[in-house]
């Protein structure tokens, strides 16, 4: 599944557990196909982590861009949609500070899709 229909999934209020964003394990997670599907190595891992978050950084469409907040459950970013013009500081965060809350988890494929996340994502279209 593609993350920008997580994320827009997330913005139409879907998730309405979650107050202030989707982490982002759970997003990388949720991509995978089939989801929750681990990865083949870290070098894998860190690699599509990265390229998911560099497409967030760029995103800028029907004036929707990604934006993070601090979580302090997670005790990291989360991530949203948010309505806003585009700019170099849009997101908030950056992808270190990602890898270096979630790295080890995605690695490991603990993406903490709970059944409540995984019966929403099956609902997406």
């Amino acid at each position: 599944m593609n993350w920008i229909k997580i994320l827009k999934a997330y913005h139409q209020g879907k998730f309405d557990r979650y107050y202030y964003g989707l982490t982002p394990r759970m997003i990388i997670g949720a991509s995978q196909h089939p989801i929750g599907t681990a990865f083949e190595n870290e070098q894998v891992a860190y690699d599509t982590a990265y390229g998911i978050f560099e497409e967030m950084v760029e995103y800028n469409e029907d004036g929707l861009i990604v934006t993070s907040n601090y979580c302090g459950i997670h005790k990291g970013p989360v991530l949203s949609f948010t309505e806003g013009n585009l700019t170099a500081d849009s997101i908030g965060t950056s992808f270190k500070s990602i890898w270096d809350r979630y790295g080890d988890e995605i690695i490991s494929g603990e993406f903490g899709i709970s059944d409540y996340d995984k019966k929403t994502l099956n609902e997406i279209d």
